[in-house]
């Protein structure tokens, strides 16, 4: 089965952002902050988990990650922030992975964050990489 890597650098309340490496793609990929792998509040932990292609009815052809503990639905899916609600900032996603073809800060609603930038152009590389085919996706932790 093919294999894409996920190698997390830096994780505060703005987001988890990592570069995923998918053959000769690499993408960023922002998440929520680590929040004990909390239903949609958390980045999932690291390990390694099947990918499959998915519809969803929000997000259309995406893609799920299977065989996180304790949670379930959590897709890669276009959207720029993943800040920690609690800690008053935004965020694009509920526990789920958001693609970017670069990284840089965006205004959201008066305040600045950590963002991806060009989503949905990442996820269409990435949706074309997968070709409806399932993957393994290896997540290395930035903490520890």
């Amino acid at each position: 089965m093919r294999r894409a890597s996920l190698i997390r650098d830096s994780d505060s309340p703005h987001g988890t952002l990592s570069v995923l490496r998918a053959g000769s793609l690499r993408l960023h990929v922002i998440e929520p902050p680590w929040r004990d792998n909390r239903r949609n509040r958390s980045c999932i932990p690291a390990g390694l988990y099947a990918v499959l292609a998915h519809r969803s009815p929000r997000f259309g052809r995406c893609l799920l990650v299977t065989g996180v503990e304790g949670r379930s639905h959590i897709l890669v899916h276009a959207g720029n922030v993943g800040g920690d609600v609690e800690a008053g900032l935004h965020t694009h996603t509920l526990g789920c992975l958001l693609p970017g073809l670069g990284r840089d800060h965006l205004t959201v609603k008066g305040r600045v964050q950590r963002a991806v930038l060009s989503s949905r152009t990442a996820q269409r590389h990435l949706m074309a990489w997968a070709a409806g085919r399932p993957f393994e996706l290896e997540i290395a932790s930035c903490r520890g």
